[in-house]
Order: structure tokens, then sequence, then C-alpha cells
């Protein structure tokens, strides 16, 4: 066979990708751009990599003309990578592209979960190759610093070239978002899985705030109104592709806390949607956000999240729940939750 290492080397890439990719895409933290230039980075090192990887097709294709159904799989799973690359590398060069309501990053996402699960069978199914005696060899470190290093370069010239043509792709935000709507009120209305009750009908919301609290209480809409204390710009960067920045108008979290006066032990805060959709933060990250009542000088519209809901500056689009009904303080970390949310 040539090339083995090739074939290490391709799966430790993918990994990378995938952990960079997730990391990427759930972070709304400028400290931690560098989690995106390092998944850039393995995208051009992947397409270098391919060059040793189309060799080991080239001359699996020369010894073996039957075309079996794992051969069939194994076309597809090469094509859906291709696929994967090319629209992350389009979606970074050409702007915001949709396709059938879906941005292509959010394709390029969707698109991953499953070449990695085709990837681990490949794996599984190609494991002699760890047998092989040239798979571990000098190669392989050779072939990883080419393929960083070329990666890099390419990485860097890319960039430089869409600042030098003043392409789409060099005015986006740090977590690779397109700016739209900013300071208009008017920005795209979207949830997490569709997550959209009927609108809420203020007469009868109350927003309870209980747990490991001292002084449980509920407040109406009105009531919380009167508490409004906090005024400030921030950025609502979606997984979708997109940023916005916005005057919001609200009660900070920490306010409302206090009131409550925290009970010994208490860990993490919950912010809980109508419709049952929730994330958890830190006391310390509680503390820092604020519950939106309106937008642009305007009241939340239902697809916003009206009546209320959170300000999160450095987190994405996911965390900021909408319509939110219940405040929770727990006992227990903010990790006690699922990655992304399940519904």
């Amino acid at each position: 066979m040539k090339f083995p290492w090739a074939n290490v080397l391709l799966l430790v890439l993918l990994l990378v990708q995938a952990i960079t990719g997730y990391f990427g895409m759930v972070n709304g933290r400028l400290s931690r751009e560098w989690i995106l230039w390092a998944h850039g980075i393995g995208a051009y090192a992947l397409l270098v990599l391919l060059n040793w990887k189309g060799g080991i097709i080239l001359d699996a294709l020369r010894r073996k003309t039957v075309w079996t159904w794992r051969r069939i799989a194994f076309a597809g799973m090469f094509g859906l990578l291709l696929v994967v690359i090319g629209s992350g590398l389009l979606w970074t060069f050409n702007g915001p592209i949709y396709l059938g309501g879906f941005s292509l990053v959010s394709l390029h996402i969707y698109l991953a979960v499953p070449l990695l699960l085709l990837m681990a069978w490949h794996a599984w199914h190609m494991r002699f190759i760890w047998r092989v005696p040239q798979t571990l060899s000098r190669r392989l470190f050779l072939g990883t610093a080419v393929s960083t290093i070329l990666g890099f370069i390419g990485w860097r010239a890319a960039e430089w070239g869409k600042a030098e043509l003043a392409l789409p792709g060099a005015v986006r935000r740090f977590t690779g978002s397109y700016e739209t709507g900013s300071f208009s009120g008017r920005f795209p209305v979207v949830s997490w899985i569709n997550d959209n009750p009927t609108p809420v009908d203020v007469a009868n919301w109350q927003l309870v705030l209980d747990g490991a609290v001292e002084r449980p209480y509920t407040l109406t809409y009105d009531q919380l109104r009167q508490l409004t204390d906090r005024e400030e710009t921030a950025v609502v960067d979606c997984t979708g592709g997109w940023y916005s920045e916005q005057m919001w108008r609200g009660v900070s979290l920490a306010r409302l806390l206090e009131t409550a006066e925290l009970a010994e032990g208490a860990a993490s805060v919950s912010l809980i949607s109508v419709t049952g959709y929730q994330r958890r933060f830190s006391l310390e990250q509680a503390k820092r956000y604020f519950l939106a009542l309106d937008v642009a000088d305007a009241p939340l519209s239902h697809g916003h999240g009206f009546p209320l809901r959170l300000v999160a500056p450095d987190q994405r689009g996911v965390e900021w729940v909408k319509w939110i009904v219940r405040i929770r303080v727990n006992r227990t970390s903010k990790l006690w939750q699922m990655p992304l949310p399940l519904q």
C-alpha cells in the first residue's frame, strides 16, 4: 500500500477538525478565536493530505476493479468529505449562502456528523493499517509537519487574499458569522430545532425564581418592567452563521438573584423557557447577564422571545434562552447539562 501513514494522519486531522469545529461553533469569546484558527488551518492541511490519500485510492482502484458495497460506501464517504471541506471554504470566501432555507455553514455542520460516523466505520474496517511497517514511521512525522506547515501557509494566504480582494469573507466576525440588521431590531427569527411556542399572554404570564434560594418569588410582566435597570449593546451570534448587534434593555440577573438570597451551596442558574428549553450557567456568568424586555427601543417581538429573553454577550445565540418563565438556582455545577440542547 502506498503512503499507509497518510491514513493515520487523515484520521487524526478529522478528529482535530471535529473537536475544533464543535468548540468553535459554541464559542462566543474573542479570547478563544484561536480555536477557529486551528479549524481553518486543519482544513487546508486536509487538502494537502488528500494528495497522498489520492495516491492510496488510485493504487487500490488499480489493484481491485470489482465494486463491492463497502467500496461504494467508501466512495460516498470520500465524496462527502470533499463536500464538507468545500462547503466550509465556500462559506468563508463567498459570504452568506443559503440552500433550502439552511445556511451553507449549517449544512457544513450537519454533513460533518454522518461523515464522522462513516470515518469511524472505515477506520475500524482498515485497522490492519496499524500492522503495516511503514505506518508508524518517520514519514508519518514528516507528513504531519508538511501538512501542518502548508495548511498554515494556505490559511494565511487565503485570509490575506480575501482582504486584498475585498471578498465577503474578509468581514466575518471571529466566529465566522456575517452581520445582519444591526441596531435596527430587524434580525433573523430563529430557534434551536424549531423551538417556537404559541404567543405568550402576559396577563397570565409570571416569572418564577426558585430552587436553592432563601426567598423564592414570582413577578408579573408589569412588576418586571418596574425593575428595569440595564441597557447596553450586545451581539447575538447565531450558529447558523449570522450575527447582529442590538441595543437591549431589561433587568440584571444579579439583581433578581440578590433579592432571592442565594442559599448555601448554590452553584449554577438555569434559565427555562415556556417550551421547556433550558440552559445552565455558573453563578459568576449569570450575574454578568441580564433579561431583556426590549430590543432597539421596542418590546421584544414573539419571534425574539417576548416577553423575556436572556442576553448573554459572551455566548452563542443557542444559549440566549427565549420566552423565559423560570429561573432555577441549582446546587449542582453548570456542567450538568447536555453540551447542546436536545429540543
